[in-house]
Protein backbone atom coordinates (compact mmCIF):
# COMPACT_ATOMS: atom_id res chain seq x y z
CA UNK A 1 0.00 0.00 0.00
CA UNK A 2 1.24 2.99 -0.69
CA UNK A 3 0.44 6.89 1.34
CA UNK A 4 0.02 10.36 0.64
CA UNK A 5 1.81 12.80 2.78
CA UNK A 6 0.36 16.29 2.52
CA UNK A 7 1.16 19.59 4.08
CA UNK A 8 -1.97 21.34 5.80
CA UNK A 9 -3.35 23.21 8.41
CA UNK A 10 -5.81 22.81 11.19
CA UNK A 11 -8.48 24.88 9.52
CA UNK A 12 -8.81 22.54 6.95
CA UNK A 13 -7.74 19.02 8.63
CA UNK A 14 -9.00 19.17 11.96
CA UNK A 15 -11.18 16.10 12.53
CA UNK A 16 -8.61 13.95 10.77
CA UNK A 17 -5.74 15.79 13.33
CA UNK A 18 -7.87 14.90 16.19
CA UNK A 19 -8.77 11.76 15.25
CA UNK A 20 -5.12 10.48 15.19
CA UNK A 21 -3.53 12.05 17.91
CA UNK A 22 -7.01 11.20 20.23
CA UNK A 23 -6.09 7.49 19.21
CA UNK A 24 -2.16 7.76 19.91
CA UNK A 25 -1.89 10.22 22.77
CA UNK A 26 -5.10 10.00 24.70
CA UNK A 27 -6.02 6.40 24.57
CA UNK A 28 -3.02 4.86 23.44
CA UNK A 29 -1.04 6.44 26.00
CA UNK A 30 -3.19 7.92 28.40
CA UNK A 31 -2.40 11.76 27.92
CA UNK A 32 -4.47 13.92 30.04
CA UNK A 33 -6.72 16.23 27.69
CA UNK A 34 -5.68 19.18 28.84
CA UNK A 35 -2.11 18.54 27.75
CA UNK A 36 -2.91 17.04 23.94
CA UNK A 37 -4.39 19.82 22.99
CA UNK A 38 -3.05 23.49 23.23
CA UNK A 39 -3.80 26.70 21.25
CA UNK A 40 -0.39 26.05 19.37
CA UNK A 41 -2.50 24.04 16.63
CA UNK A 42 -4.18 26.87 15.09
CA UNK A 43 -0.83 28.50 13.30
CA UNK A 44 1.11 25.45 13.55
CA UNK A 45 2.04 23.76 9.80
CA UNK A 46 0.62 20.02 9.88
CA UNK A 47 1.08 16.61 7.93
CA UNK A 48 -1.19 14.65 7.33
CA UNK A 49 -0.85 10.96 5.72
CA UNK A 50 -3.38 9.46 4.25
CA UNK A 51 -3.60 5.51 2.85
CA UNK A 52 -4.98 4.70 -1.15
CA UNK A 53 -8.81 5.36 0.41
CA UNK A 54 -7.72 8.46 1.81
CA UNK A 55 -8.30 7.07 5.87
CA UNK A 56 -5.61 9.00 7.80
CA UNK A 57 -2.99 7.32 9.25
CA UNK A 58 -0.49 9.69 11.13
CA UNK A 59 0.67 13.18 11.43
CA UNK A 60 2.89 15.65 12.85
CA UNK A 61 2.96 19.26 13.32
CA UNK A 62 5.63 22.01 13.49
CA UNK A 63 5.50 25.00 15.54
CA UNK A 64 7.66 28.18 13.91
CA UNK A 65 10.06 29.71 16.76
CA UNK A 66 11.80 32.44 15.62
CA UNK A 67 14.67 30.76 14.19
CA UNK A 68 13.55 27.47 14.99
CA UNK A 69 11.40 24.69 13.61
CA UNK A 70 9.63 22.68 16.62
CA UNK A 71 8.44 19.13 15.30
CA UNK A 72 6.10 17.34 17.54
CA UNK A 73 2.66 15.62 18.00
CA UNK A 74 4.34 12.93 15.68
CA UNK A 75 1.98 9.97 15.65
CA UNK A 76 0.78 6.81 13.52
CA UNK A 77 -2.04 5.02 14.07
CA UNK A 78 -0.90 1.09 16.38
CA UNK A 79 -2.05 -0.59 13.13
CA UNK A 80 0.17 1.25 10.82
CA UNK A 81 3.35 0.86 12.67
CA UNK A 82 6.59 -0.81 11.76
CA UNK A 83 5.90 0.05 8.28
CA UNK A 84 7.80 2.51 7.33
CA UNK A 85 5.35 5.46 7.72
CA UNK A 86 6.94 7.50 10.53
CA UNK A 87 10.29 7.14 8.92
CA UNK A 88 8.38 9.02 5.54
CA UNK A 89 6.47 10.97 7.63
CA UNK A 90 9.51 12.21 9.80
CA UNK A 91 11.94 13.13 6.24
CA UNK A 92 9.05 14.76 4.42
CA UNK A 93 8.76 17.16 7.44
CA UNK A 94 12.68 17.76 7.56
CA UNK A 95 12.49 17.92 3.77
CA UNK A 96 9.73 20.78 4.17
CA UNK A 97 11.90 22.94 6.85
CA UNK A 98 14.72 22.73 4.88
CA UNK A 99 12.66 24.16 2.15
CA UNK A 100 11.58 26.95 4.53
CA UNK A 101 14.67 27.97 5.54
CA UNK A 102 17.65 25.78 6.13
CA UNK A 103 19.75 27.82 8.49
CA UNK A 104 16.71 27.65 11.28
CA UNK A 105 17.43 24.74 13.76
CA UNK A 106 15.07 21.69 14.30
CA UNK A 107 14.35 20.39 17.39
CA UNK A 108 11.94 17.93 18.95
CA UNK A 109 10.81 16.65 22.04
CA UNK A 110 10.92 12.90 21.80
CA UNK A 111 9.56 10.32 24.36
CA UNK A 112 12.71 8.41 25.95
CA UNK A 113 11.24 5.26 24.31
CA UNK A 114 11.57 6.50 20.74
CA UNK A 115 15.11 8.12 21.24
CA UNK A 116 16.42 5.25 18.60
CA UNK A 117 13.46 5.91 15.87
CA UNK A 118 14.93 10.03 15.83
CA UNK A 119 18.48 8.92 16.19
CA UNK A 120 18.05 7.06 12.72
CA UNK A 121 16.95 10.72 11.23
CA UNK A 122 20.25 12.34 12.30
CA UNK A 123 18.51 13.18 15.78
CA UNK A 124 20.98 14.32 18.89
CA UNK A 125 19.78 13.96 22.19
CA UNK A 126 21.15 17.05 24.13
CA UNK A 127 20.26 17.84 27.91
CA UNK A 128 18.09 16.18 30.80
CA UNK A 129 15.46 13.62 30.94
CA UNK A 130 12.04 15.58 31.60
CA UNK A 131 8.58 14.50 32.03
CA UNK A 132 5.71 15.90 29.96
CA UNK A 133 2.29 14.74 29.95
CA UNK A 134 3.28 11.59 32.85
CA UNK A 135 5.77 10.55 30.22
CA UNK A 136 9.65 10.64 29.92
CA UNK A 137 11.38 12.81 27.31
CA UNK A 138 14.11 14.37 25.76
CA UNK A 139 15.14 17.12 23.61
CA UNK A 140 16.65 16.18 20.58
CA UNK A 141 18.22 18.28 17.69
CA UNK A 142 18.78 17.75 14.11
CA UNK A 143 22.36 17.02 12.76
CA UNK A 144 22.05 18.08 9.07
Amino acid sequence: MTYNIITTNWQTHREFLREIRDQVFIQEQQVPVADEWDDKDETAKHFLVLDNDGKPVGCARVLIEKNLFHIGRVAVLAKYRKLGIGRELMQHVLLWCRQQNSEHSVYLHAQTTRMEFYEHLGFVAQGDIFMDAGIEHIEMWYQH
